[in-house]
C-alpha cells in the first residue's frame, strides 16, 4: 500500500468523523444547550455553536485514529497473508 492511498485513506476517515461528529453537536446544543453554556467559561459563546466544534474536534480525533487503525490492521492481514 502506498503512502498516497493511506494519506487518503486516514483523511477521508477524519473528514467522515467530523461530519458526523459536528452533527452529533450540533443536535447535543440544539436539545440541552444549557448543558454546553455551563462547559464554556466565557459567557458570549453560544452553545449550539460550541457543541457543534466540540463534536468536531472529538469526531476528527475518533475517524482518524479508526481509519489508521484499519490501515495497520490491512498491513498485518497482508503480511500474515504473503508467504
Amino acid at each position: 500500500m502506498n503512502w498516497i492511498r493511506i494519506f487518503a485513506i486516514v483523511t477521508g476517515g477524519a473528514l467522515a468523523g467530523m461530519i458526523l461528529g459536528g452533527l452529533f453537536g450540533l443536535a447535543a446544543g440544539t436539545i440541552a444547550p444549557g448543558l454546553f453554556s455551563h462547559i464554556v467559561p466565557w459567557t458570549d459563546v453560544e452553545p449550539r455553536g460550541a457543541a457543534t466544534v466540540y463534536g468536531a474536534c472529538g469526531g476528527v480525533l475518533c475517524g482518524g485514529g479508526l481509519a489508521a487503525f484499519a490501515v495497520i490492521l490491512q498491513f498485518l492481514w497482508d503480511k500474515r497473508t504473503t508467504p
